[in-house]
């Protein structure tokens, strides 16, 4: 009972650290919400906006169709027409068009009687993402609109394909993109936290105190750590509920599978962040030492870039990395509806270097007290 007195203490004295100080207090709540709308408008992989520039050496009615279909998509946007293939490069030298769309004075012609018909479509490398979804955009406008013409030739068009896309029907990156933000926002707040609270009281002068203190130890680092799981527990709820109201991401899992892998995830960052504050003897050492680590620990995590697409080694180190677990936890809740029997092997992978990050403060801890 008087563990539990002391460890409340401590965690009330932590939060009322934090509460006290207006800055603090806006830091819990504002951050969050503007990396989450940063990241979930910006940060993401969909095309919805292709300005692009035409010559049209043709004029025919067939390539005026192909181009109110391009136009009657709503994705591209017509710039403008140009009268020569030097104004045509301009505009995407300068970055005014990003697709050129070059129709050969023989398009109609070619289709009159039979032959094959070509357009000429430039795109912007720059921007290898959006050109490649552009130009795949205008091919398949393309390949509909000649299956078209053949078929009101006449011709049966032999090939027909049928897409679909299982959890996200209408491949919309924000859904994939802001669930695992939360495991990043979760990621960089709990482990921020968890190292700066050491290093604040060394670098306050208060921490040699603490030590003088009826708390061992170990009870230290626990109010430190529970106090970190508060903060990041108010952060999660919040990035949460702006995940499911404001962006409309729906949510298909268990709310409360969801809250235990969170919890799991925020206990696994702040153990990560108190071994770094425990090393660090300044605030500066664990800001840095925090950055050194999230970078590496998002990047690993499968959020930026498919798991599978790294080299053997990398894919072996992302084991030991709890982001990996959780970003993957997080995002088959939301958008699979997964239960606690698919995903326990990765609950028990999270639990497990959850168990060696809160071992290794605890280590790291008493190594830098005596």
């Amino acid at each position: 009972m008087d563990l539990l007195v002391r460890l409340f203490s401590l965690v009330k004295k932590e939060l009322l650290a934090v509460m006290r100080d207006k800055k603090s207090r806006m830091a819990l709540l504002i951050p969050p919400l503007i990396q989450i709308c940063i990241f979930g408008y910006a940060a993401t992989l969909n095309v919805t906006r292709v300005p692009y520039a035409v010559l049209d050496n043709d004029r025919g009615e067939l390539a005026t169709r192909y181009l109110a279909k391009l136009e009657g998509c709503g994705i591209f946007q017509p710039y403008a027409y140009v009268n020569s293939e030097k104004e045509l490069n301009e505009l995407i030298d300068s970055k005014k068009a990003v697709v050129a769309v070059n129709i050969p004075s023989d398009f109609s012609r070619n289709i009159e009687v039979g032959n094959p018909a070509s357009i000429q479509i430039i795109a912007d490398g720059r921007n290898s993402n959006t050109a490649a979804i552009a130009l795949s955009y205008a091919r398949q406008i393309a390949n509909t609109y000649g299956s078209e013409i053949i078929q009101n030739r006449g011709i049966n068009f032999p090939i027909q394909i049928d897409d679909r896309s299982w959890f996200n029907p209408n491949l919309i990156t924000r859904w994939f993109v802001v669930p695992g933000l939360i495991a990043v926002l979760v990621l960089i707040n709990s482990v921020l936290s968890g190292a700066l609270s050491i290093a604040r009281e060394r670098e306050e002068g208060t921490f040699d105190q603490l030590l003088v203190s009826p708390f061992t130890p170990l009870e230290i680092l626990a109010g430190k750590g529970l106090s970190t799981l508060v903060t990041g527990s108010i952060q999660a709820i919040f990035v949460v509920l702006v995940t499911m109201f404001w962006f409309k991401i729906p949510f298909q899992g268990s709310l409360w599978l969801l809250c235990g892998a969170i919890l799991l995830f925020i206990i696994a960052a702040a153990a990560i962040g108190l071994c770094i504050s425990s090393f660090a003897n300044s605030l500066q050492q664990a800001i840095v030492g925090t950055f050194l680590l999230i970078v590496p620990m998002v990047m690993l995590s499968g959020f930026a870039t498919p798991i599978s697409s790294m080299p053997d080694f990398f894919q072996d180190l992302t084991l030991f990395n709890p982001m990996r677990y959780g970003l993957e936890i997080i995002q088959r809740i939301f958008l699979e509806g997964a239960g606690i029997h698919d995903l326990w092997r990765l609950f028990a992978a999270i639990i497990s270097v959850t168990v060696v990050a809160i071992l290794a403060a605890i280590f790291s801890f008493h190594h830098k007290m005596y």
